[in-house]
């Protein structure tokens, strides 16, 4: 009985980023009924309809069933209420802002879903003139792709604080070097 209400409690987070039941029934593969039931917490979805839902919503069958919420499922979640609360004549705009990031948050998701992380290290390209180099990562281990920035500090420990900042917000070296000149102009 508790796996039928996390996989419907991880449906109703999931549903708030679609227009309907259908579209989203339709967009995991399963019946526009089945997908009612399940959301219902009713009956007792197989194995291979748990894997189905699982992938369909990038989760892993295990945080699907354990009603793991993640990170993006949070902010979706509070950004949602925070459009609802916006003046009627506000809310059009909020639901354009909502879909835009309803898509940021799906690649967001897809690489949460398939384990790709940025990590940053500190590296000295001349002495005493530190920089950072961003390394992706799958779960397996694989460095997918590297890129390093230019130097930036002659500190030792600001650059390894930076870089423990990028990390932990897997922060992608897309803008790089905008990132370090925001990080260095706020200390």
């Amino acid at each position: 009985m508790e796996i039928q209400k996390n996989i419907s409690a991880t449906m109703r987070r999931k549903l708030r980023e679609h227009k309907n039941q259908e579209e989203f029934a339709q967009e995991l593969g399963i019946g526009h009924t089945t997908f009612q039931n399940i959301l219902a917490g009713r009956g007792n979805p197989s194995a291979d309809t748990i894997e189905l839902l699982a992938k369909g919503m990038n989760l892993s069958p295990a945080q699907l069933v354990s009603g793991e919420i993640t990170p993006v499922d949070r902010a979706f979640t509070l950004i949602s209420g925070m459009v609802d609360a916006l003046h009627p004549s506000l809310q059009e705009t909020g639901v354009i802002i909502l879909e835009l990031l309803r898509q940021i948050f799906q690649l967001s998701e897809e690489r949460y879903a398939k384990g790709l992380c940025w990590k940053y290290v500190v590296t000295e390209p001349r002495p005493f003139h530190y920089a950072l180099k961003a390394v992706e990562r799958s779960k397996h281990g694989w460095i997918l792709s590297s890129t390093e920035s230019s130097s930036f500090t002659g500190d030792y420990r600001v650059a390894e604080a930076a870089a423990e900042l990028f990390t932990r917000n897997s922060l992608s070296p897309i803008h790089l070097e905008d990132a370090i000149e925001d990080y260095m102009n706020s200390r």
